[in-house]
């Protein structure tokens, strides 16, 4: 069976023009399969899906399970297809459209006046979608749960890392915070790759050196990775990259510009309703990173 690819991330693309690679099915759901390759983490999403780094979306919202994808299973990717032989699976690259998802390429952002009610909308979207076992306590009102409790503690540890720029002090805690929560990728790990992305998008508002930035997020995510499963350890290398997913990516492109607030509000709740898949939070990471990191003290 073949499907069609709508959208490839661009910098998984640029690997795939460049040589054929192999790895196996890490773990397959209706809507992703995760195959673990030798340029990291690849994911095939429905079409019900963001486009995310290292991911291809396909044409189809039918789920993936229906054809009998089973986890360990060799994968072949490259000549603009990717193939799971054992089920006569493959999908087609080559009407899919790139995508950028490096904070890197991002131009025309700034710091604008208003970021204060920007993040507002975003804090608002967190607290609108939050549920009992996410990690919503450590940026809005409520009662912590354990995950929480266990992440809280590190908290001022890592806003000192960052705005000190001390890169074995952002290694170290981000040891200290990877891999707690549940699911198949920690709550924790999301809120790290979220507080990256922020800093980085922050960073490039700012003018800060791309080389000194990367220094920092890759170490913290070098970090991180060494304390959590693989798909959370691949998760969070990418976010080192300043890969971020489609919908993140439009996000903070709207929060450092001149975009009107609703636009913001739309994307900030469409991350953090995707409760099931740790969007609240990526968002929350996110928000910690922004307000802390902006002139080394929380905005007011």
């Amino acid at each position: 069976m073949v499907e069609t690819a709508r959208k490839i991330c661009r910098r998984l693309h640029a690997y795939l023009d460049m040589d054929r690679y192999a790895g196996t099915v890490y773990a397959v759901y209706p809507d992703v399969v995760y195959c673990s390759t030798s340029v990291g983490m690849v994911s095939i999403l429905t079409n019900a899906r963001c486009l995310m780094p290292f991911s291809i979306v396909v044409n189809s919202t039918k789920p993936l399970t229906r054809y009998e994808i089973a986890e360990g299973q060799e994968v072949l990717l490259g000549n603009e297809k990717i193939e799971i032989p054992a089920c006569e699976f493959t999908v087609d690259l080559s009407l899919a459209t790139d995508y950028e998802l490096s904070l890197g390429s991002v131009q025309a952002v700034f710091l604008p006046v208003d970021l204060d009610i920007r993040m507002r909308h975003v804090l608002r979207a967190i607290e609108t979608n939050a549920v009992e076992d996410d990690l919503s306590a450590l940026a809005a009102d409520g009662k912590r749960n354990a995950f929480c409790e266990t992440i809280a503690p590190h908290l001022d540890r890592l806003h000192a890392a960052f705005r000190e720029q001390i890169t074995a002090e952002c290694r170290e805690v981000g040891a200290s915070i990877s891999g707690v929560g549940l699911g198949i990728t920690p709550a924790s790990d999301l809120f790290l790759c979220g507080y990256l992305a922020g800093y980085a998008a922050l960073s490039v508002a700012l003018g800060r050196s791309r080389d000194r930035v990367l220094e920092l997020t890759r170490e913290t995510a070098g970090g991180a990775a060494a304390h959590t499963n693989e798909l959370g350890a691949a998760l969070l290398l990418q976010s080192g990259e300043g890969l971020v997913s489609e919908d993140l990516f439009q996000l903070l492109c709207n929060l450092f510009s001149d975009a009107n607030y609703a636009a913001i509000v739309a994307n900030a709740n469409k991350i953090a309703s995707e409760t099931d898949r740790g969007g609240t939070d990526l968002l929350i990471g996110v928000w910690l990173s922004i307000v802390h990191q902006y002139g080394g003290k929380p905005l007011e």
